[in-house]
């Protein structure tokens, strides 16, 4: 017996908890089964919002769960697992059932998670109250329940976790934390952008890319699944490598792949976005590592396309040719001054130029991508973090502070 006694009705919490619809749309397919007496699972495959042969094998692991064959948890993770990696349910439970170091929750009534939302008064103890008894019942974490009852959005808790990671690094104190989560609830900038502007932290550059950073770059795991393993990385302090197989989002083989990967990186073999490429393409194609860097275009060994920081203003529409000349100015520092010193670009939109290039200098975008990204902020008049999110661009935002 995996299992133990399961709450009255997991099946929203599978939904939920595997990504497949947004917390709105579950509600809206619960108010038709409602209206409609039908059940839930016919609600959410009228509304088209999932296939019947997508719902199957969610069916299949609410049953297993109502029976007590399985957790809650378990469930969860094998059809991540099972989606993300094209298996049969059971042989998802079956690989996680051999993982020997189940990742758990923590019992205790508040964390320093909840503790740090507390102070900043974005939860009150009502709330965590409440998603705490959520998570001993059905195995998830308090901060994923939070996000899952839109008691914090996923923004504030991706901002709250990474606030406690530079904590725990020493990178910053826990007042330092909670003055930047000020700022972020009341702007909704990323916490790394609020710590910049305040002054008390900066990324250096040359760092390499992380694991979980390049399998969200390769797309392997969602927003809420990406939090779901900081929060269990904070709490259980384990390698991050080892919660992403853990929880489902990866198998040894893939994560295996991941670290060779990041090693290459590390060495300055590959680049992060190329790196990330190559995983997609050893998953997608059932290649070795080597086959896949081989199979990059252009070649890591190539001569690659370089971007300065002129050419990534005037590509990306920011300015024209004849607005400004080419001196060969390798730092976007100076680059920036001289032409908002000319009156050419706005500060805001400066900023934007910076942080992509930024971005592409350390290797997580290509000259592509950030030119692409930065012309998507000035015709759509959006933020780099919405820009990036409506391109399916994944970067970490620590990379974005680093100007040169």
């Amino acid at each position: 017996m995996l299992g133990k006694e399961a709450p009255a009705d997991p099946l929203g919490t599978l939904i939920l908890g595997i990504g497949v619809v947004s917390p709105q749309q579950l509600d809206e397919a619960r108010k038709t089964a409602k209206n409609l007496n039908v059940t839930l699972q016919s609600a959410l495959v009228m509304l088209k919002m999932i296939s019947e042969q997508s719902l199957d094998p969610i069916i299949r692991a609410h049953a297993l769960v109502q029976e007590g064959t399985i957790t809650l948890d378990l469930a969860v993770r094998a059809l991540r697992m099972a989606r993300q990696h094209n298996m049969a349910l059971q042989d998802a439970i079956g690989v996680l059932g051999s993982v020997h170091k189940k990742t758990a929750r923590v019992s205790t009534v508040t964390t320093p998670l909840t503790d740090l939302l507390l102070a900043c008064q974005m939860l009150t103890m009502e709330q965590v109250g409440r998603a705490v008894t959520q998570a001993q019942d059905t195995g998830m974490q308090t901060g994923r329940i939070l996000v899952l009852n839109r008691d914090v959005s996923s923004w504030m808790m991706q901002a709250a976790l990474n606030a406690l990671i530079m904590v725990r690094d020493g990178k910053i104190t826990q007042q330092q934390a909670q003055d930047a989560l000020n700022a972020v609830g009341h702007r909704r900038v990323s916490i790394e952008q609020a710590l910049f502007e305040l002054g008390l932290y900066v990324e250096k550059a040359g760092q390499t890319a992380k694991i979980g950073e390049l399998i969200a770059m390769a797309g392997f795991v969602s927003e809420s699944d990406l939090l779901e393993c900081l929060e269990v990385e904070l709490v259980k302090e384990k390698p991050f490598g080892q919660i992403l197989l853990e929880l489902g989002h990866v198998t040894h083989d893939l994560l295996e792949t991941a670290i060779v990967l990041q090693d290459m990186v590390a060495n300055g073999t590959l680049r992060a976005f190329q790196a990330a490429s190559a995983l997609r393409v050893v998953k997608d194609n059932g290649v070795s590592v080597y086959q896949a860097v081989a199979e990059l275009d252009p070649p890591p060994m190539a001569p690659q396309k370089e971007l300065s920081p002129y050419e990534l203003i005037v590509d990306s529409g920011l300015a024209s040719r004849d607005q400004i000349v080419d001196t060969g100015e390798s730092s976007s520092i100076r680059v920036g001054k001289k032409v908002l010193a000319a009156g050419i670009i706005s500060e805001a939109f400066l900023y934007l130029a910076l942080r992509t290039f930024s971005l592409y200098k350390q290797g997580f975008l290509s000259p592509d991508q950030a030119v692409r990204a930065l012309a998507f902020c000035k015709e759509k008049n959006v933020s780099l973090d919405e820009a990036l999110s409506k391109l399916g661009l994944f970067v970490p935002a620590r990379m974005q502070w680093i100007w040169t």
